[in-house]
């Protein structure tokens, strides 16, 4: 028995009833998005647009509101031990898997030990299991999960789709290529992938269990949703205009204002929750290995006229490690580096860093202060550096602005190649903060700011406690003192917050987006044209 807690399932949406909702035409849903994923197996890949255009293929065991509250979902009950290692959930009966595959307690261990295995080399989802022990089949449907250790995220990374059961029919049928061919529960099944074109998702007819944020806990009532690859800013917002997509996701900062004036259009935004995008240092090469100089570049950095510059002020700036919608925002981070050049130039002088000849670039002991800044093709990244470059000049450094693929890109960071490489992440806790800067994590994709626990003694074992600690105000205060750590070590430059803009054309409804703010939810979206 588990005494300690129980959560239950609050009281059923009401379900349009079928008649109503639909007519003899098609509902189909086109996305314009920025670029075509290498792959969207929840356990394995790490895209947040991968999980975007295929999040309605799964569901997962709970569901967290925009409040913090977790409520059941796949699981319909949970319950957690007094000690905080044992959860036990008490999964739905009338759940199958796209490929007929029963739901139950036997796929959801399959699922939980396939994202921590290592032969699967997770980029993100075996991480978010923290102290994971093992899950045991109590019966057909119960799962238990055993921890090594109190970890106050899990409920939360259950709650995301990287962690999401997945068909072990499908899985074993499709091996690595699963992850051009997911399977899960949700109320899309996934249809085809035409490299270089589109992802098309099919309603799933016989779904009902839908989470109880929703109203329709039926079948959607979109017959498909088509995501189509358009890399060009431009190409994307002229696919919406001319009629080729009827929405777009990250709509281009220039054409905003233009679509959002425009009656045939609406344009929604979400503030994204979790990591800002922020210049991730390397304290281990050096110079960025030197407070002064990662200090001096936090100064001389003018954030403001940067989210200007590339995103018409429609982005907001970061301030620190967390954005300022996420749960357990620090606000006093934001006085620690205001853009001042000088106070940059008088860190470096008292530093060492003398003044240099006809291009401005300090020295030291012969050494240029030079920083390799690493940057993706996607994501402002190219622009960012350029500003970079530029901004950072004006203290006497030098920065290199080197552009690589993806693949490339990741395996830079690990190797700590990098000084700056702009990073975030979305997260709906502040407790993701321990996969950035724990030092177990030096070396994943998201610990490249530091490759050591050196910088602050006792840091590790704060966030540690943070991991620990369920009660809200004691893992808020913890995480507050994180965020300060951070931002007095300079391990990172703060640049923008992640924030998602949405246009479609003036029919369609009931869009909206989960509590990070990013993850579609497609349920009670319909076409008003098509109706």
């Amino acid at each position: 028995m588990l005494p300690a807690r129980q959560v239950a399932p609050g009281s059923p949406g009401k379900v349009r009833e079928e008649t109503t909702a639909r007519k003899n035409t098609t509902a189909r849903l086109s996305v314009g998005v920025h670029y075509e994923p290498s792959g969207v197996d929840p356990h394995v890949n790490a895209a947040e647009l991968g999980l975007q255009m295929t999040m309605g293929v799964f569901d997962t065991l709970v569901y967290k509101t925009m409040e913090g509250d977790y409520l059941p979902h796949l699981a319909k009950s949970f319950e957690i031990s007094p000690d905080e290692t044992l959860y036990r959930f008490r999964l739905r009966r009338d759940v199958k898997f796209h490929d007929g595959t029963p739901f139950d307690a036997a796929a959801c261990k399959f699922s939980l030990d396939r994202a921590v295995d290592p032969a699967n080399r997770s980029q993100l989802a075996g991480s978010m299991l923290g102290p994971y022990q093992s899950s045991r089949v109590v019966d057909e449907h119960t799962l238990e999960i055993r921890l090594c250790a109190p970890y106050a995220l899990l409920l939360d990374s259950l709650s995301q789709g990287w962690l999401a059961p997945v068909s072990p029919t499908a899985v074993k049928r499709f091996g690595s290529d699963f992850r051009r061919h997911p399977v899960g529960t949700g109320p899309f099944r996934f249809e085809e992938w035409r490299p270089g074109e589109r992802i098309t998702l099919r309603r799933n007819p016989e779904y009902a269990w839908a989470p109880p944020v929703v109203q329709n806990r039926g079948a959607p009532y979109l017959d498909e949703i088509s995501f189509l690859f358009l890399a060009n800013d431009g190409q994307r917002t002229a696919a919406l205009e001319q009629g080729r997509v009827s929405a777009v996701f990250y709509v281009p900062p220039a054409d905003i204002g233009r679509l959002a004036a425009d009656p045939a259009y609406r344009v929604g935004t979400w503030p994204i929750r979790g990591i800002p995008v922020c210049m991730m240092m390397n304290i281990a090469r050096p110079p960025t290995d030197e407070l002064a100089v990662r200090q001096a570049i936090n100064f001389a950095m003018d954030r403001d006229a940067l989210v200007q510059e590339v995103f018409r002020g429609h982005f907001p700036r970061a301030f620190g490690p967390l954005s300022q919608f996420t749960l357990g925002y620090e606000p006093s981070v934001e006085q620690l580096y205001p853009y001042d050049v000088e106070q940059a130039r008088r860190l470096l002088q008292e530093a060492g860093w003398a003044e240099a000849g006809d291009d401005g670039v300090r020295l030291k002991a012969g050494r240029r202060l030079e920083l390799d800044f690493y940057a993706l093709p996607v994501n402002y990244y190219p622009e960012f550096g350029r500003i970079v470059q530029r901004q950072l000049l004006q203290a006497g450094i030098k920065v290199n602005v080197r552009q690589l693929a993806p693949p490339e890109w990741i395996q830079a960071g690990r190797r700590g190649d990098h000084h700056l490489i702009p990073q975030g992440k979305y997260a709906s806790s502040p407790h993701f903060l321990s996969y950035v800067y724990h030092s177990r994590h030096s070396h994943d994709g998201y610990g490249w700011s530091k490759r050591s626990a050196e910088h602050r003694p006792g840091f590790d074992a704060l966030l540690e406690r943070g991991e620990r600690t369920l009660q809200k105000d004691e893992y808020l205060s913890i995480y507050r003192q994180v965020q300060r750590t951070v931002m007095e070590e300079a391990l990172i430059a703060p640049l923008h917050c992640n924030t998602n803009v949405v246009a479609t054309r003036a029919g369609i409804t009931g869009l909206r987006f989960d509590a990070i703010g990013a993850y579609p939810l497609f349920h009670d979206t319909s076409i008003a044209e098509s109706r």
